[in-house]
């Protein structure tokens, strides 16, 4: 047995004993699946917005390997033609890497995320 297990079942009788001798405390019902509850939700969200940033690391270095490639079998000018033409469009630019980005969000986090949620909660 690993002493830290020892140690919070030493502590879990601990507080047994207290709230066992405490009748002022007054431990709501439900308060455990509520808690429970929340911390699924914090968990969730860490591992989808993980899952999210993984996958745009993902495409930005892919992108950036490709791009690292064509300058190496075409030559720099292929980085010139390519820096221009988002320099000259910006604009457009822009607003598909906005619309793409809330897409991804929504589609990544939002929906994964309050769909879990309410099957759990049926």
């Amino acid at each position: 047995m690993i002493p830290e297990q020892s140690e919070d079942r030493d502590m879990d009788a601990i507080f047994r004993k207290a709230l066992q001798n405490n009748n002022d405390l007054i431990i709501p019902n439900g308060l455990a699946e509520k808690t429970i509850r929340k911390l699924e939700k914090r968990i969730l969200l860490r591992e989808l917005i993980f899952e999210l940033l993984l996958k745009t690391g993902l495409v930005i270095g892919s992108l950036i390997l490709l791009t690292v490639v064509f300058v190496l079998l075409k030559g720099r000018g292929v980085l010139d033609w390519l820096s221009n033409r988002i320099v000259d469009q910006w604009q457009i630019f822009a607003s598909f890497l906005v619309l793409v980005f809330f897409t991804i969000l929504i589609d990544q986090i939002g929906i994964k995320f309050y769909g879990t949620i309410n099957r759990k909660t049926i």
